[in-house]
């Protein structure tokens, strides 16, 4: 890995442990400013603040390509910074509301990390780069939860927010020493692409409508299945812990696999259709059974296809992009994704509320099985040729040829 990389790795790092370990205790924070555990309020505040960065992403986006991905970058880190300050000294429940929209509006790292490295990394090894920021927010995803279950039996959670709004000031201060992107990158990135394309094939690339409808199908195929893990698994595993392991044993063989296997399987759609039938033999078997050998196999195998999800869909979305429009492409897929998390936990509670609480498997079977023709379009009818990635600073036309 080369030091930009590294530097936006810890970046991205320090800002996902801060936001993916506090949501588990948000509950306890609510109940301490006086809302009832029960209250429906719970629920819309746990999903406002990702509606939120989900609504907002394609506008910072925007705003990245007209005034640098790095200075989205710091923005999004220091604005998680100033939020979490904010929740940390909150005294009401109307104010803590509007910490939490600022996180929301103010959010969108991946997103801001995404578009700052694919200006400033060679586009042939893009994908595996995005395979590296999801890796920094598995690992996020792994480690905050229990971290912070520590910090709590010392701090009180609320002003544990205060200490945790440190960790991204130092990634927006550590931010300031990344190189800016410029046109010189978007250049760097053209001879890149024509040289590929004078020794190979064409670089291609798929309609933004098609690659996103990809992400949602699979984040809502994965997202589907989280939140109501505890209450499915508890029937058949009664340690706890046990059941919190097993919750994050996917991610663990995600962390696995990727330094494993992260330059191999090079062709995204067969990474794609692997995924695809892996997240849904996984979900059929969790659907269907809930014994602790059962689930064990099934999570392992549900980890396989998260992996194969990521590195197929990074792999498409590396040639998908074009390097001018680098913010609005990842704010665009980050935005995506939110939503679809947003619409699988609504899915989630109405078919628990009205099946059982098994359903939600089933659902991830079938969003998973439904992507395959979509993977399969594009890879038949989706992809053209690339026009040249600089055609927005000069009056190059693009390259048509096959």
């Amino acid at each position: 890995m080369n030091r930009v990389l590294i530097a936006v790795l810890v970046c991205h790092f320090l800002a996902a442990f801060t936001v993916l370990g506090m949501p588990l205790y948000l509950p306890v924070l609510f109940t301490d400013m006086g809302l009832p555990q029960s209250s429906p309020w719970v629920g819309f505040v746990f999903a406002w603040p990702t509606l939120l960065t989900a609504l907002s992403g394609p506008l910072w986006g925007k705003a990245a390509d007209r005034f640098g991905r790095r200075f989205s970058l710091i923005r999004a880190l220091a604005g998680l910074s100033i939020a979490f300050v904010w929740v940390g000294i909150s005294s009401s429940l109307p104010e803590l509301l509007m910490a939490l929209s600022l996180q929301g509006l103010m959010g969108g790292t991946l997103a801001a990390a995404n578009s700052y490295l694919a200006t400033t990394v060679p586009r042939e090894t893009l994908s595996n780069t995005l395979n590296w920021t999801q890796f920094s927010a598995r690992m996020a995803l792994v480690t905050a939860p229990l971290a912070l279950a520590v910090g709590i039996q010392y701090i009180k959670l609320q002003h544990l927010y205060i200490v945790l709004a440190t960790l991204p000031m130092l990634g927006a201060l550590y931010a300031c020493t990344l190189p800016k992107d410029s046109k010189l990158s978007h250049s760097s990135t053209t001879s890149s692409d024509t040289t590929q394309r004078k020794t190979s094939a064409p670089v291609q690339y798929a309609s933004a409508f098609a690659v996103c409808s990809l992400q949602a199908l699979f984040c809502f195929a994965m997202v589907v299945t989280f939140p109501y893990f505890l209450p499915y698994a508890a029937p058949g595993i009664s340690n706890t812990t046990a059941i919190a392991l097993l919750y994050v044993l996917p991610h663990l063989v995600y962390l696995l696999l990727q330094p494993l296997l992260e330059k191999r399987m090079p062709h995204w759609a067969f990474n794609c259709h692997l995924s695809m039938l892996a997240l849904a033999i996984a979900a059929c078997l969790q659907w269907q059974f809930n014994s602790g050998l059962a689930i064990v196999a099934a999570r392992v195998l549900f980890g396989v296809g998260i992996w194969l999800g990521y590195h197929g869909t990074h792999q498409l979305v590396a040639r998908s992009f074009q390097a001018a429009r680098a913010g609005t492409w990842f704010g665009s897929l980050d935005s995506v994704g939110k939503l679809a998390g947003v619409a699988a936990g609504i899915a989630a509670g109405v078919a628990v509320s009205h099946i059982n609480l098994a359903s939600p498997f089933l659902i991830s079977a079938v969003a998973s099985l439904a992507a395959m023709p979509l993977v399969h379009h594009i890879q038949k009818t989706g992809s053209r040729p690339c026009p040249h990635l600089n055609n927005e600073f000069s009056n190059t036309k693009p390259n048509t040829t096959a």
